[in-house]
């Protein structure tokens, strides 16, 4: 199991969860679970578990990036950046980002496989909301902002 941010996600996850069956379960008759706040944390919990298993041998298993990620290698190549607020990835809106995860980075500076033929695009998703679910608000916000631009300009 990860360690840090990324184990504190999944136990939150986890236990928002049962905590939501069990008032669901426990209430009246004419009550239904709040199935948008299950079907979230359930997808939050996925990414998690996807992160830790395709992610974070490279950008840390508490989202940290690897050393001296800004400073690049004798070879030109960069490190892999953080995932958290202190890295870029939520600069790009989800489009750029599927896209990025699933075919390689085009950048020869960079060394970001393709996952494409690993991972489908609903599971690249359950990344980015696992992601987005470390991220502070205003970096949430601003990330929203550039992927409605993003949709808008595809469109």
């Amino acid at each position: 199991m990860p360690s840090g941010i990324a184990s504190g996600w999944w136990l939150v996850a986890v236990a928002a969860m049962l905590a939501l069956v069990a008032t669901a379960c426990s209430a009246g008759d004419d009550s239904t679970p709040a199935v948008g706040l299950i079907d979230a944390e359930s997808v939050i919990a996925e990414g998690a578990l996807l992160y830790a298993g395709y992610c974070a041998s490279c950008h840390g298993a508490d989202l940290e990036g690897a050393p001296n990620w800004m400073t690049p290698n004798s070879d030109g190549s960069y490190n892999p950046p953080p995932q958290n607020v202190s890295g870029h990835t939520w600069h790009h809106g989800d489009l750029s980002l599927v896209q990025l995860i699933s075919q390689g980075s085009s950048f020869p500076q960079s060394r970001m496989p393709a996952f494409g033929d690993a991972l489908t695009d609903d599971q690249i998703k359950a990344i980015l909301e696992f992601l987005k679910a470390n991220w502070g608000e205003r970096e949430r916000a601003f990330q929203a902002e550039t992927t409605q631009r993003e949709i808008s300009a595809s469109s």
